[in-house]
């Protein structure tokens, strides 16, 4: 109730400027539509809409110009989502452009049996280039979501959830806890050699990517921790795989929400659409 009055408050009082020169009864709600399109045509929507408000707010008995600011508020949204469709459709266009570069050195994996989404590996990352390796794997999907995935292999079983990273001057993170599950996180013994896997999505690795980025010129070490602990440096290659890895994942996140926005502001569009056609057959139902 108070944030209504708020925003009637602050309505009434831009369309008080507008009209500061002129008695209150001078003032008609023609006014208040002729601005509001005016504004249209500057692309200011939000000030557009509150001179349409200020029509129902100032004169709430004059109800063929209420009428009348609804179609005006369709046409202030209508020229809004345009405005949004150019907008995404001028970022996209460069996004896209951008995204040959920034995968060209990675490989694409899916497997089509049992994912639905693949993930764009960078190419020194692969895991069948680095079997019998203890390194942290950072790999993207399609929408731009980072996973990292730690990898152990060794002589001793040290049953890992969490990985800690650190700097020389002391300063660490570490991401949170990733229970074993046997499909995503899993371990096994080949002979006399350990493996264990752990993934951790965005959330889970808790700003580990953006901590290792901030030190990439330093040594970081990474500290696997659950059971047993195991402690190595950060190679260098690991590193440039994370750089440019966070380089896909923000344009390909970019892409992504890009065209939802795209395609909610078609969908807005498409709701005015069928909105003023169904007010234009009442009207001329009412006039036949």
């Amino acid at each position: 109730m108070i944030g209504r009055l708020l925003i009637a408050s602050v309505q009434l009082s831009i369309a008080a400027l507008l009209f500061s020169c002129s008695s209150v009864s001078e003032v008609r709600p023609d006014d208040y539509l002729l601005r509001a399109k005016e504004l249209i045509q500057k692309q200011q929507f939000q000030l557009a809409k509150i001179y349409v408000d200020s029509v129902r707010i100032r004169f709430p008995k004059e109800y063929a110009k209420i009428r009348e600011g609804l179609s005006v508020m369709r046409e202030i949204n209508f020229a809004e989502q345009n405005r949004t469709l150019a907008f995404c459709d001028s970022m996209l266009e460069i996004r896209q452009n951008e995204l040959p570069s920034a995968k060209s050195g990675f490989t694409f994996e899916k497997n089509m049996e049992y994912e639905t989404m693949g993930h764009y590996v960078y190419r020194s990352q692969v895991q069948e280039n680095n079997l019998g390796l203890t390194f942290l794997q950072t790999k993207v999907d399609e929408k731009g979501n980072l996973v990292l995935t730690s990898y152990y292999c060794g002589t001793r079983k040290i049953n890992h959830d969490r990985v800690h990273v650190a700097a020389p001057d002391g300063t660490y993170t570490e991401t949170l806890n990733v229970p074993y599950d046997g499909a995503l996180n899993y371990r096994y013994n080949d002979g006399d050699t350990r493996y264990e896997y752990v993934c951790f999505n965005r959330r889970k690795e808790n700003g580990v990517i953006n901590f290792i980025l901030l030190h990439e010129k330093q040594g970081v070490t990474v500290t696997l921790l659950g059971g047993s602990p195991k402690a190595y440096l950060l190679s260098k290659g690991d590193k440039q795989a994370m750089q440019a890895a966070s380089n896909l994942s923000a344009i390909l996140s970019d892409i992504t929400k890009l065209l939802d926005e795209m395609r909610l502001a078609q969908a807005k569009l498409d709701y005015i659409y069928r909105k003023q056609n169904k007010v234009s057959e009442n009207q001329t139902y009412t006039r036949n």
